[in-house]
């Protein structure tokens, strides 16, 4: 295994930190003029009141919120399975990174990570900080040095941002001129169209500067380390993979609860949500991914009650239901919890936003 001085390691690891700090400091003026904790109680008071008004819209509604315990089976399996494989995607994007740092990760230890943070981040205030630091403690474990676990966290947050981008730009294409971004679509898929192009035309170029930008992370990658084709093509694969995973969970838990929608509004949905669940203003995007959801659906003219169910299911499934096994995960780690000093450390979590 290539390792470097502890030296070096040090330095590469104060660069992030500062990094971080200064950008931090940049926006904290502006983040102290948003009253943060009515932000999130209003959210909160509105996506209960989405939940409930839909519920109470028919006296029907509350017997079809039901299926939400008395699932299909068969639907349930698949949801869970589908779910799964997304986490599965998450943690092999992270090892390919690490590979370029010749880490040999284990997949047991990048799966158990993922499923812990998944837990701090939707149970614990400043989830997101702390699950980024237990990210990169566990990373270090594995035997990444500062930089090569820098560089994995924010490269698989990178390749989950570009990968969500396209799935939006999917659901845009698959809605066609239904559903809520029916009056932009134009324009969002010749962005889509342009961005292609303009990666293929500069691609050597982008490869030179993703070069740089992992070596000024971590220096102690090899001189002749380089991203092929063929790593690109499987770390784009396994981001894509991860949110079209979770997407085909949600598929399932509508199902599962005999919820007929179309499949070209679940895809734009879903991307919508996720969008909206990327701005932290309630632990796991807590009742944002629900009334995104909702109201998405809405859009598209599904509004009933076995609707609402498979969204709960869905969050069961996707998010609520992970935070038992994380924090398991976490206990049977046979290790002390690690110390939240999280000031170096960025805010975004390196994780499927579910």
């Amino acid at each position: 295994m290539h390792r470097r001085s502890q030296g070096p390691d040090r330095n590469s690891l104060q660069r992030w930190q500062a990094t971080w700090r200064e950008l931090r400091r940049r926006l904290e003026p502006v983040q102290n003029r948003v009253p943060r904790r009515a932000v999130r109680i209003v959210v909160l008071l509105g996506a209960s009141a989405l939940l409930v008004g839909v519920a109470l819209r028919s006296r029907s509604s509350l017997s079809q919120l039901g299926q939400v315990t008395h699932p299909s089976s068969g639907w349930l399996t698949l949801a869970v399975v589908a779910e799964a494989a997304s986490l599965g995607a998450y943690a092999l994007i992270v090892r390919k990174l690490l590979g370029f740092g010749n880490v040999p990760a284990r997949l047991r230890s990048l799966l158990r990570a993922t499923v812990g943070g998944i837990a701090m981040s939707a149970s614990l205030p400043g989830g997101q900080a702390a699950s980024a630091a237990y990210w990169y403690r566990q990373l270090r474990r594995e035997g990444a040095d500062g930089g090569v676990a820098a560089l994995a966290m924010i490269g698989s947050m990178i390749a989950g941002v570009l990968s969500l981008a396209g799935v939006l730009v999917i659901g845009v294409a698959a809605a066609g001129s239904h559903g809520p971004l029916a009056a932009v679509r134009i324009p969002i898929l010749a962005a889509g169209v342009a961005l292609l192009a303009a990666h293929w035309v500069l691609r050597r170029r982008v490869g030179r500067a993703s070069a740089w930008f992992a070596r000024r992370f971590a220096p102690s990658l090899p001189e002749n380390v380089a991203a092929s084709r063929r790593s690109v093509f499987a770390i784009g694969g396994l981001a894509y993979g991860n949110w079209l995973f979770d997407c085909a969970c949600l598929y399932a838990a509508l199902a599962a609860v005999h919820a007929s929608v179309p499949l070209q509004s679940i895809v734009l949905t879903y991307a919508i949500a996720q969008l909206v669940a990327s701005v932290p203003l309630l632990p796991g995007g807590g009742g944002t991914v629900e009334i995104s959801l909702a109201l998405g659906f809405a859009a598209f003219g599904q509004t009933s009650g076995h609707v609402v169910a498979g969204v709960l299911l869905f969050r069961l499934i996707s998010c609520w239901g992970l935070v038992p096994i994380g924090w398991l995960a976490v206990a049977l780690d046979g290790r002390r919890l690690p110390t939240w000093r999280t000031s170096g450390l960025p805010n975004r979590v390196p994780l499927p936003v579910s």
